[in-house]
């Protein structure tokens, strides 16, 4: 009888080895668990404290981004209405939709503009691509609830709010009736103080460059077409908050020899190569920015002290001055010709204006600068006045 016992030990011993061994039985833990359902409500509490290490670790422990609380809200929304501008960033980084909507129809857009205690938040969610026109279950738009919020109906964001709320018919009408574009961020600025879009065709995305081939990917800023003076040396500033990626602080301008052997290659291709085009950006900073844009700051003279990649820039601030790097200009060794040269990206393959016309340009850069940027009036007929 033992002996028949030993064999069907050994025997059902056998099996459950088997058993361990191909997955098929998970092997009994005695330590404390943690839930899927832990994990969201840390992320849930770590977003309301403004944690971003905890959110960082309900994340890296897959707490989905856009989970939904009891009240149908994301961490988002929960971030945007305690005003932690870094934890809604990081949600942003990790791919949490702005414009999902709880039980209630509020946006984070909304939830900032009705509870965030700075106008910072709602800056934020508009310069990624937030579209203040949705509305809750009352009919509400983002616009209402911060009427009803004195920090941000007191700051300089309402107006600019008010304005994309209520976007002018005729811009409208430019855009085919589009109100505002998910694919495009608002709230930025332009790189010049004071300074509006030029008012030439020839300096708006998508001109021809006949001299190399290819298209303009940017706007340009030259004295006497942008309301402003602009100089060697002029200071440029961020369009929005975000990080730098690229900071050519080393930069060394081309020759006359080596701009000329650039030319002849560009010249030589059906359309300007990338590596030939990134030289004749000249020295450049690069920003990425919540919602995945990415700015591009062309032909600096220099760039600011302390902006290096990696460092978190406020919107506003000083990142580089203007000059003329990667021209034939400054390859000859002359400062002629000074201009800003902005781009707006988002992802690698689609920058801002690219295949429209440049009416519909105009009108979809009011969305993103203001229609205080427009010019007063443009070569292609266009009046804004």
């Amino acid at each position: 009888m033992l002996r028949i016992v030993l064999v069907i030990g050994i025997v059902v011993l056998g099996a459950l080895f088997a058993l361990f061994t191909f997955g098929n039985v998970a092997l009994p833990s005695f330590g404390p668990q943690t839930s899927a359902a832990d994990v969201t409500d840390d992320l849930f509490a770590a977003a309301e404290a403004g944690d971003r290490d905890a959110v960082a670790e309900a994340l890296a422990l897959e707490a989905p981004a856009d989970a939904r609380d009891p009240f149908g809200r994301t961490a988002l929304m929960i971030a945007a209405a305690a005003g932690r501008d870094g934890v809604a960033t990081d949600l942003l980084e990790a791919g949490a939709d702005v414009h999902a909507q709880d039980d209630q129809g509020r946006t984070p857009l909304m939830h900032a503009a009705a509870s965030a205690p700075s106008a910072t938040t709602a800056l934020l969610l508009l310069n990624a691509a937030s579209d203040p026109h949705l509305t809750d279950e009352d009919g509400n738009r983002a616009l209402e609830h911060a009427a009803a919020n004195a920090p941000v109906r007191s700051s300089g964001l309402f107006a600019r709010l008010q304005e994309l709320t209520e976007f002018p018919e005729s811009l409208r009408a430019l855009r085919g009736g589009e109100a505002f574009s998910r694919d495009w961020p608002a709230g930025y600025l332009v790189p010049i103080e004071d300074a509006n879009l030029s008012s030439r065709a020839s300096h708006l995305p998508g001109a021809p460059r006949a001299y190399r081939n290819g298209t303009h990917e940017g706007f340009d800023f030259y004295d006497g077409t942008v309301s402003v003076e602009i100089a060697y040396g002029t200071p440029q500033r961020a369009a929005a908050n975000g990080v730098v990626i690229r900071a050519d602080v080393d930069y060394a301008d081309m020759t006359e020899a080596e701009y000329e052997d650039v030319i002849r290659t560009a010249r030589e291709s059906l359309s300007t190569p990338p590596e030939i085009l990134d030289a004749l950006r000249g020295r450049q900073v690069w920003i990425r920015h919540p919602g995945g844009f990415v700015t591009r700051y062309a032909h600096l003279s220099g760039v600011a002290e302390g902006v290096v990649e990696g460092i978190p820039v406020q919107q506003g601030a000083t990142i580089g001055f203007t000059g003329n790097s990667g021209t034939i200009e400054a390859a000859t060794g002359t400062q002629d010709d000074p201009h800003p040269h902005l781009e707006i990206w988002r992802g690698d393959e689609t920058y801002l204006g690219q295949g429209l016309e440049p009416a519909e340009i105009y009108a979809l850069a009011a969305q993103v600068f203001g229609t205080s940027a427009l010019p007063p009036f443009t070569d292609s007929g266009l009046d804004f006045r």
